[in-house]
């Protein structure tokens, strides 16, 4: 069940570092017209894809003792 979920986390993380815009848009875009994400934003949204990567893997590969 951890490796699933892992993996989940490994493609939600890839797929935020390759896009930070598609998640801001998804979470604040659509709320407001031409509204565009900082620098920061975008940064924040890699920083956080990187730490869901970092998760999958120990849930892949660690993984909890039962």
């Amino acid at each position: 069940m951890f490796g699933f979920v892992g993996f989940l986390f490994v493609i939600i993380g890839i797929l935020n570092i390759a896009f930070p815009k598609v998640g801001w848009y998804m979470q604040y875009g659509w709320q407001f017209k031409n509204a565009e994400p900082s620098d920061a934003a975008l940064v924040m949204a890699r920083i956080g894809g990187v730490i869901a990567i970092i998760i999958g893997l120990f849930l892949i590969f660690g993984g909890f003792p039962i």
